[in-house]
């Protein structure tokens, strides 16, 4: 689940789970990711205005129910709304065409929450998460993402894997692909169209259901709505365009990938080294 994620953002998780475990609450809620992100990245305090941190916190044990901590072993499950808090990050960061999922999406996705305490404490202090979107967008990302080192996983290192005239981690690329081939889905080599989406008029939230905006509901049909699909590897645009690299790609019903991805990757078993013996 975490494999896009910077190590900056994972251990946002492991301060959330301490800071519910001090709270006593048997869930990870939105407050305590925020908490989480405030212990874990101080950049960004600079967001906020001064003294944010602890009027944020002082907020949080005024709201706290009265329960004893528990032992920060303790394995504590993420709430509905934190889990939809992460999946909103994964959105957020490919709105943004990042490769990883860092400590700013996460601050995005708890503005989506926006009936929860962590987004209300954001409003409170001015935050707006249009504003937000636009300042993170300008910030430079790296080419490459953050993942585990090849020394870590006890083998030797590899060389960069270069996609698109782009040197990327290969234990990532390693292991997007490990991850995309558990499922048995065929691949069908074909040009990429817009699709009729959905979009919630209460929190802009968009759907492939198109039967949800049949009848009066609060969806509305959008012919075409849906601009452009990321290569589930590389994050390479798929789109209507003159230039095949980016109008055509492999679908498997559900995820894309591009042509030079699907064509090294997949219609090369051996492309990995034997040290990825679960590739070949």
């Amino acid at each position: 689940m975490f494999e896009r994620y910077t190590e900056k953002a994972r251990r946002v998780i492991f301060f959330a789970r301490y800071e519910a475990s001090q709270y006593g609450s048997p869930y990870i809620e939105t407050e305590h990711l925020l908490l989480g992100l405030l212990r874990e990245d101080k950049g960004l305090l600079r967001l906020l205005p001064a003294g944010a941190h602890e009027s944020i916190r002082n907020q949080v044990d005024a709201s706290a129910p009265t329960r004893k901590g528990f032992n920060t072993s303790v394995d504590l499950p993420l709430s509905n709304e934190s889990k939809r808090v992460l999946a909103y990050a994964a959105e957020e960061a490919e709105r943004l065409a990042h490769h990883h999922i860092g400590t700013e999406h996460l601050l995005l996705a708890l503005f989506r929450e926006k009936r929860f305490l962590a987004a209300e404490l954001l409003r409170q202090r001015g935050l707006v998460l249009e504003k937000l979107r636009v300042e993170i967008a300008k910030q430079p990302v790296p080419p490459t993402l953050p993942l585990r080192s090849s020394s870590d996983r006890g083998v030797r290192p590899r060389d960069p894997i270069e996609i698109h005239d782009a040197l990327w981690d290969a234990d990532y690329i390693h292991d997007a692909v490990v991850e995309l081939r558990k499922n048995p889905w065929h691949w069908n080599k074909q040009e990429w169209k817009p699709r009729d989406i959905v979009i919630n008029r209460d929190d802009k939230h968009v759907s492939f259901d198109l039967g949800l905006a049949q009848g009066p509901t609060s969806f509305d049909l959008v012919e075409g709505g849906w601009k452009k699909d990321l290569c589930a590897i590389c994050s390479w645009e798929l789109m209507e365009s003159t230039d095949l690299s980016h109008s055509t790609g492999y679908t498997n019903g559900r995820d894309w990938l591009c042509c030079e991805c699907y064509e090294k990757f997949f219609t090369k078993p051996g492309f990995f080294s034997s040290t990825y013996s679960e590739t070949t």
